[in-house]
């Protein structure tokens, strides 16, 4: 009986040895007691950095408090989890792995935590292809419209939860078909990732600048303080798109026309947009540049 356990251990053993799955064993206290040799290879580290390291120490930091929390669920109610989390590796690199943990116990009592995980980063790439397919603009790189609509509807939501102030800008380039007319599509292309470049340069981070479609674009300016803030933004456009493009031998100035709607006084939802798309087209019939509401 001990030499066919004596044997199964060694199978057993074996067969984590050479499995390319990340296999990890640790204490109840988080701690690492055991890793496998692809765990080691995957980190760049040999078996005995690892002992006695929280479980943990390795999971990429905006992950790592789901991590915990799952572990802490399992000591608390003994139900096997999986979860999707990412390691962050020796040269900055993220990996993506799909860990399922359980208890180990003796005799019925728990005495560890084991998990076994697996590299999804393929998977993950598809689907972050996927979703940037679904989201973003292929040209420019920007939100497109459904990106945008759900950013402006979730900050809708907000400003008016901690009544906060937001505007929309509707721009587009004038006489833009004139451009792909002249230069041809592979030029005006250029021009317009060009621009978009140059109005991310205009807005804050928590700002959205959406390409629409064509020529046309949107921006999102949230919780500013006073609308002598949305004319400066305004100005700041306008002036980083009169300067000259050069796109390859050529040298292209265009101009563009705007216009603004501010949250609550132009509207809300829908309206507000309207009201921004109307001031543009103001603008536009008046002159071009820029139109408030």
């Amino acid at each position: 009986m001990d030499n066919n356990n004596t044997v199964q251990d060694m199978f057993f053993r074996q067969l984590i040895d050479h499995s390319e799955d990340f296999i990890l064993a640790m204490g109840l206290d988080g701690l690492i007691t055991y890793s496998s040799p692809s765990f080691q290879k995957m980190l760049g580290l040999p078996s005995e950095e690892l002992i006695e390291r929280h479980g943990s120490s390795h999971v990429f930091e905006q992950d790592r408090e789901r991590f915990l929390q799952s572990i802490s669920q399992l000591i608390e109610d003994h139900k096997p989890f999986t979860l999707e989390y990412r390691y962050q590796l020796n040269d900055g690199t993220l990996l993506w792995v799909e860990g399922k943990a359980c208890l180990i116990k003796d005799g019925g009592v728990p005495t560890g935590i084991g998990i076994i995980s697996r590299d999804i980063s393929p998977y993950k790439s598809v689907e972050e292809h996927l979703v940037r397919m679904a989201y973003y603009d292929a040209l420019t790189g920007l939100p497109n419209r459904r990106l945008f609509h759900d950013r402006y509807n979730q900050s809708l939501l907000l400003a008016k939860r901690y009544q906060r102030k937001l505007a929309v800008f509707y721009l587009d380039l004038d006489d833009f078909k004139a451009i792909n007319d002249n230069y041809g599509h592979a030029v005006g292309d250029e021009l317009l990732q060009k621009v978009a470049a140059r109005l991310l340069h205009c807005v804050r981070d928590p700002d959205t600048v959406s390409r629409l479609g064509g020529d046309e674009f949107v921006i999102l300016l949230q919780q500013f303080e006073m609308p002598e803030d949305i004319d400066k933004v305004a100005h700041r456009v306008i002036q980083a798109l009169s300067n000259r493009f050069v796109i390859g031998q050529h040298e292209i100035s265009i101009t563009c026309s705007m216009g603004a709607a501010l949250y609550p006084q132009d509207g809300s939802g829908e309206d507000l947009i309207q009201s921004a798309d109307n001031a543009m087209y103001q603008a536009k019939k008046h002159g071009k540049h820029y139109s408030e509401f």
